[in-house]
């Protein structure tokens, strides 16, 4: 019985511990480009909201949208704005969800636009993120509880 609860804890620090770190890493990199973005430096801001955006944060996200269509550290892009705009929309925030139809509606291809969304979901939409976290505290768990033995290549099969 002792060992279930140990081994449950683990899991749960395991589990607890890898979002954490990511959101402190998240944050920190809001507040420097959000520091830069102030500034005007938005090459650098543009860096650190990439940064968070990847990782599946929805207001970096949409921030990296924002840039692209006014062509702030990028090249003005209305297609990757849309493309960043539909990751930010899976927040569910109301006013992110009307700006991804906004942009859409200024998009002279709107199929083309729809697709780069749709590519864009595949690496960083919340499902795919959602899964990778799954599988890594799967990993952490198979890795604390010594269910996954020999090589490190026999962890990554589970």
């Amino acid at each position: 019985m002792r060992i279930v609860f140990v081994t449950a804890c683990i899991l749960l620090a395991a589990v607890s511990y890898v979002p954490a770190v990511m959101a402190g890493t998240t944050q920190e990199n809001q507040v420097r480009a959000d520091k830069y973005y102030k500034q005007g430096n938005f090459n650098k801001a543009y860096k650190y909201y990439l940064k968070s955006a990847k990782k599946g944060d929805h207001y970096s996200q949409d921030r990296i949208s924002s840039m692209y269509a006014n062509g702030e550290g990028q090249s003005p892009d209305l297609t990757q704005a849309y493309a960043w705009s539909v990751l930010a929309a899976e927040s569910g925030e109301e006013n992110m969800m009307n700006s991804s139809e906004a942009l859409l509606q200024r998009i002279n291809d709107p199929a083309r636009a729809q697709d780069s969304a749709e590519k864009l979901k595949e690496k960083y939409g919340k499902d795919v993120l959602e899964e990778k976290a799954e599988t890594l505290a799967r990993r952490e768990k198979q890795r604390d509880s010594g269910s996954c033995t020999g090589t490190h290549l026999a962890c990554r099969n589970h």
